[in-house]
């Protein structure tokens, strides 16, 4: 036992990961002997002064299908070796834990587009196993000098990222989505699409509705697509999501308590709003149906009790409530903000694991375990 924490209980494990971050050579990944599937840096960067160079997993496997995002945090109580035999080994100070497992690459990375594009550059893999894409990855709030104080956004694309696809067009995006969908490796219920936030609805509808379009026109047969993106200014553009192939959407606020959104997400606070966010979240629901509209919050950056005010009020009005736990990335406006501690994070998990035997209808984005949210392994059911 670790405090509150059991070890044995994966989902359990994957908590005080998050909340303490694992400590590791900076370099022990890059001769690491056998293959597996290293950070693409889409959209952040999780740990100081990491690189592609340094080829950090993605994710790391935790057993009985859990996995959980990679924080190399110094401070950390655990650590990662690898044996002679490369093998991944944590451990807990200098106590052995267990062995971990690094994500399997996959095999439609390292090919080529018709333009030469490489397939890693513009394919966007969520998690372990989940394929898509991160349109339009830019965001408007940067250059007015009021992002949300936890994105690192901007730098990574300037920094660890600048190799990923920054402009799509659809015949890309078309035969990449055509190469992961015919490429065998694992079934794929589901596409995720991360947009960045577009200033007007004009380049809403060009930049990231066209693109979502020509996913769907090149899936065959269909497969539901899951998209996150900041909500139009003109509500009637989400039917225009669904017109183009969206099954489930997601708008996240990102903070339920009026007076904090305001301070951590100024720009959204000034140019869109918090009571039009929820108008837009409602507007979801009915569009896209219920349990089908989510609204994201990043646990740790109000009190608890607030965030499950929030999971409470929503999932009781049809909302899909999905989480986001926080870690302090570099270069942000709250980078030297304490990550949850691991008991906050295990009552948040089983409030909300509480909230989903409530509410047996509402459902998960994805049907697998990601990198920085409890939601799947709350819905399973895996908190005691």
């Amino acid at each position: 036992m670790k405090g509150e924490i059991n070890e044995k209980i994966p989902a359990e494990l994957k908590v005080s990961l998050l909340a303490n971050g694992v400590n590791f050579d900076m370099d022990m990944f890059k001769e690491y002997k056998r293959d597996f599937y290293d950070n693409q840096f889409v959209y952040g960067r999780t740990s100081k002064s990491v690189m592609p160079e340094h080829k950090f997993p993605q994710v790391l496997l935790l057993g009985d299908g859990v996995v959980t995002a990679l924080l190399r945090r110094e401070s950390s109580p655990w650590n990662l070796k690898i044996d002679e035999e490369s093998r991944v080994m944590l451990y807990h100070h200098n106590e052995f834990v267990q062995e971990v497992a690094l994500p399997e690459r996959p095999p439609f990375f390292g090919k080529h587009l018709s333009d030469g594009t490489p397939t890693e550059s513009i394919i966007a893999v969520a998690g372990e196993q989940t394929p898509g894409f991160f349109i339009y990855p830019d965001c408007w709030f940067f250059a007015n000098g009021k992002p949300c104080k936890f994105c690192s956004l901007k730098s990574t694309r300037k920094t660890a990222g600048k190799n990923m696809v920054s402009s799509f067009s659809e015949q890309n995006i078309a035969e990449a989505t055509r190469l992961f969908q015919n490429t065998k490796w694992r079934d794929i219920p589901l596409i995720s699409i991360t947009a960045g936030t577009a200033e007007t609805d004009e380049e809403t509808l060009e930049y990231i509705i066209k693109p979502i379009k020509a996913v769907h026109d090149a899936c065959d047969p269909k497969i539901p697509i899951h998209v996150l993106v900041h909500p139009p200014h003109n509500l009637d553009l989400i039917d225009e999501y669904k017109k183009a192939g969206v099954t489930s959407i997601a708008f996240n606020i990102e903070v339920y308590d009026r007076n904090i959104f305001k301070d951590i997400c100024p720009s959204k606070h000034l140019y869109y709003g918090y009571d039009k966010w929820f108008s837009a979240v409602e507007r979801a629901v009915e569009v896209f149906g219920d349990y089908k509209a989510f609204c994201g919050l990043v646990w740790g950056l109000e009190p608890i009790e607030s965030t499950m005010k929030a999971n409470e009020v929503m999932i009781d009005k049809g909302i899909g409530i999905t989480s986001n736990i926080f870690h302090a990335d570099p270069g942000t406006g709250l980078a030297h903000r304490p990550h949850l501690d691991e008991e906050s994070t295990l009552t948040l998990s089983k409030h909300t694991q509480k909230l989903f035997n409530e509410y047996p209808a509402a459902r998960t984005i994805f049907e697998v375990s990601m990198r920085s949210t409890i939601d799947w392994e709350a819905k399973r059911g895996d908190f005691s």
